[in-house]
């Protein structure tokens, strides 16, 4: 099931890593930014750091039990945590709308659910 659910991710970091990198302004636009020159290059920025995930995460998902897969797996998840974190700061200071908070909770409900599943794969 964590396989699953890493594959599932990796598509969704992927296709969001192809928005920021290719739409930087949609992507912002969705949650109430406006872009300008600036912001575009951070989430350009962004994508290109989320392009740097995939490859690690495609070869966790196969060896899910390794030491190096569980380091990756822990990486996505404090990625999943503190990006949520950011953004739920950004709510509370009205920088960004309330489009953010469905993503946010499934980010953090993703992150536990790994870690339990990490959990019960080392018990």
């Amino acid at each position: 099931m964590l396989k699953y659910i890493v594959t599932f991710l990796i598509l969704l970091i992927a296709v969001s890593a192809i928005g920021y990198l290719f739409f930087p302004s949609n992507m912002l636009s969705v949650v109430g930014v406006v872009s300008n020159p600036q912001m575009d290059f951070l989430a350009r920025t962004l994508g290109a750091a989320l392009v740097a995930l995939i490859p690690g995460l495609w070869v966790a998902r196969n060896e899910l039990e390794s030491p190096v897969a569980r380091a990756v797996l822990l990486g996505l998840v404090i990625y999943l945590f503190l990006g949520s974190l950011v953004d739920f700061y950004a709510y509370t200071q009205a920088l960004v709308n309330s489009i953010s908070l469905p993503s946010i909770a499934v980010r953090v409900l993703l992150g536990f659910v790994i870690l339990w599943f990490m959990r019960k794969k080392r018990a």
